[in-house]
């Protein structure tokens, strides 16, 4: 992913069905690939450090990237709408960043997780892309360069092409990263269903001990993510569409077809588990 995150304002580009496209210079398309991938960078050392994982010598590497980042979007000199957009996409990823350090943790005594004296609330399937809904701007820039402003069909329409396959890939990413995140006593969207089961079964939770419980009970809740992962990548080619995004076009080739390939391999997995749908969470 770091690798191909870079290519995503050329793929955006490659992907628009406007034959004014030709305007967009390659060296443009350079220097926005560039931008994307300082803005990559800096939210992965970011992440790190709001999982309780980061290097503290890192931290000034990713306020490089930041600033980069943001220094080569203004040099662009994009009409004012735009960076109105990419001032609310960055408050909105900071406020995503606080809401994170503020979601309580699981305790871990003697191995076991101690229940939460609260469960986290988590948002909307579609506002998992807070975090990253920013990493947008550089293949928007193409639109805006266009002449297109931010306000209009097929701007909105990429611009919710984002948001649902960004989001869509954090819920992967979650699913994925299930029983680390547990482990470390992170809750995310795709472990709170077996936490919540597991304490209404009065199941104790010790990871190192007993992994198969929660692997278990993950596996019987995988379905329902697998289901919003689905709906999602459905919302994000409908929304390509509407935004004149090619369908065949590398770009959705490479951010939506691995997540909707993945959810039905898990739909598999789990009737092969359960052989019936899942009832008991």
């Amino acid at each position: 992913m770091k690798t191909s995150v870079y290519f995503w304002p050329q793929w955006f580009k490659e992907a628009l069905n406007d034959p004014r496209k030709r305007k967009i210079a390659p060296t443009l398309i350079k220097r926005l690939n560039q931008t994307q991938f300082y803005l990559w960078q800096s939210l992965n050392i970011y992440d790190d450090f709001l999982d309780g994982q980061g290097q503290r010598q890192k931290l000034p590497l990713a306020n490089s990237y930041r600033r980069r980042f943001l220094t080569g979007l203004y040099r662009l000199n994009l009409p004012t709408d735009y960076y109105r957009l990419g001032d609310r996409l960055m408050a909105d990823l900071e406020a995503a960043d606080r809401a994170e350090v503020l979601r309580p943790r699981l305790k871990i005594q003697k191995g076991r997780l101690l229940w939460p004296g609260r469960w986290p609330g988590f948002p909307r399937p579609t506002e998992l892309s807070r975090k990253s809904l920013a990493l947008a701007l550089a293949p928007l820039a193409a639109l805006s360069y266009l002449g297109r402003p931010v306000r209009s069909r097929e701007s909105r329409a990429a611009l919710d092409f984002w948001r649902y396959g960004l989001a869509a890939k954090q819920l992967a990413d979650d699913a994925r990263d299930w029983e680390e995140d547990l482990r470390r006593g992170l809750i995310t969207a795709a472990n709170l269903p077996l936490l919540r089961a597991a304490k209404r079964r009065r199941l104790p939770l010790d990871p190192a001990a007993r992994p198969e419980i929660p692997r278990l009970l993950f596996a019987l809740s995988a379905s329902s993510l697998a289901e919003q992962i689905k709906s999602l990548t459905a919302k994000a080619r409908q929304k390509a569409a509407e935004a004149g995004l090619k369908p065949s076009g590398r770009l959705l080739k490479e951010l939506l077809l691995p997540l909707e390939k993945a959810a039905a391999e898990t739909e598999k997995f789990r009737r092969l588990l359960t052989g019936k749908p899942e009832a008991m969470l």
